[in-house]
């Protein structure tokens, strides 16, 4: 009898309870989820018809300024050519340096050295006129004063340039590895003269090369005062123009030489 109630009492507690949460459950997915309950904003036309408003105001601003700016950035893309190294123009600025500059130089050694009449009519009395430049062109002496000018300005150039320092880096360091002894005593002579070219190897070449350069100095200075003499004037500033023009047909080549040699 007890084991009756004690059944009939768990199976009406089971109902109560299975109806409790039949009615419980559902109130729990009804509960409002806050983050969902949250409306979307929605973008504003007005907004948006602004914005697009202003970035078309940009792209045009751009587009003007760019315009605007296109010739000065081409014209400073042109200059950069000629002044910086290793780009064609550069190459351009010191080959007509070096071939001006030569020429120059040709119309001193060709009145001097073949007593011709000077080439260009400034600093002079008289000069071959634009029918005679025609004449000097199938001159085989006028070519010969170009060849002679040519050299000297090289011959000139180098030792305005003088030795790349990886070079002489190079040569110092490769002397380095020879040492000289004392100087021989109770020896032949013979011993004492190698001992003396030894000592001195590669010095004879020096000053050839030193000697060489000091000529073609000389050449190039006697030959262009002589051909315009600044001091046959009266006048102080044609004795300084005469002078100033002297010394720059004199470095023009030399000058635009090394710009061309930097280049290779």
């Amino acid at each position: 009898m007890s084991t009756r109630r004690s059944y009939v009492a768990n199976a009406t507690l089971s109902a109560i309870y299975n109806r409790q949460s039949t009615i419980v459950r559902p109130m729990k997915y009804l509960t409002p989820n806050k983050s969902n309950s949250q409306p979307k904003p929605e973008s504003s036309p007005q907004r948006e018809s602004k914005k697009g408003g202003s970035d078309y105001l940009e792209l045009l601003a751009r587009w003007i300024v760019a315009l605007i700016s296109l010739p000065v950035i081409f014209i400073s893309h042109i200059i950069a050519q000629f002044v910086t190294p290793g780009t064609p123009g550069y190459k351009l600025v010191g080959a007509i340096g070096f071939w001006i500059g030569t020429l120059l130089s040709t119309d001193s050694i060709w009145q001097v050295l073949f007593q011709g009449k000077p080439i260009f009519p400034w600093f002079e009395t008289e000069w071959i006129g634009w029918i005679g430049w025609l004449q000097l062109l199938l001159n085989p002496l006028f070519w010969i004063s170009f060849g002679i000018s040519a050299l000297v300005q090289v011959m000139e150039a180098r030792t305005l340039r003088g030795k790349d320092p990886q070079q002489a880096k190079n040569e110092f360091e490769e002397s380095k590895q020879y040492t000289l002894g004392s100087k021989p005593n109770g020896n032949i002579d013979l011993t004492v003269a190698l001992w003396g070219d030894y000592k001195a190897a590669g010095m004879k070449e020096r000053h050839t090369g030193g000697a060489i350069a000091l000529f073609f100095w000389v050449l190039d200075i006697t030959t262009t005062f002589v051909g315009r003499n600044p001091f046959r004037y009266t006048n102080p500033g044609l004795i300084l123009a005469c002078f100033a023009y002297n010394v720059a047909s004199m470095m023009a080549g030399e000058i635009g030489y090394n710009i061309w040699k930097l280049t290779k």
